[in-house]
């Protein structure tokens, strides 16, 4: 069959796949999680990145991997013409990773379905993060300060 063009309807019956992983979490924040949607990988997504994810309407499996861990296999119901939305992190606490890649591989990354929009999930840093980032910051800005006055002298 040669190539056809897509028309308005089969558009309609199209929906889409959201995923957005948390800007927060000191585990993995240099890493990328595998996105699979039925058993295929189909990207890679980063702290605080979103994805989208055009698929047919209906029911696809959708679960995200690093090494031999994983998040558990959800069922994502794809509506035509809307998105489903998804929110990815970190699983556990930080105190749990050495539990987290043995007996708790398979929940090492935390996956659950949102009603929010991808919007709500890039909610900039509340004051007391922001405050913190500033104060680290500064400390580093006058650590390098006194080495380079103490290496004039």
């Amino acid at each position: 069959m040669d190539n056809v063009p897509s028309t308005d309807a089969d558009q309609q019956k199209q929906g889409t796949i959201v995923v957005s992983r948390a800007p927060d979490g000191g585990r993995d924040q240099f890493r990328r999680y595998k996105v699979f949607i039925d058993d295929t990988q189909v990207g890679l997504i980063g702290r605080g990145r979103t994805l989208r994810f055009d698929l047919p309407a209906g029911p696809h499996r959708l679960q995200l991997k690093i090494a031999w861990c994983s998040s558990p296999t959800l069922t994502a119901m794809v509506e035509p013409g809307e998105p489903t939305s998804f929110r990815c992190a970190p699983g556990g606490e930080p105190s749990e990773a050495v539990s987290a890649v043995t007996v708790g591989a398979a929940d090492y990354i935390a996956l659950q379905q949102t009603d929010e929009s991808v919007e709500a999930l890039r909610a900039p840093r509340d004051g007391t993060a922001r405050f913190q980032l500033a104060t680290a910051v500064g400390f580093l800005a006058g650590c390098l300060a006194l080495i380079g006055a103490w290496i004039w002298h």
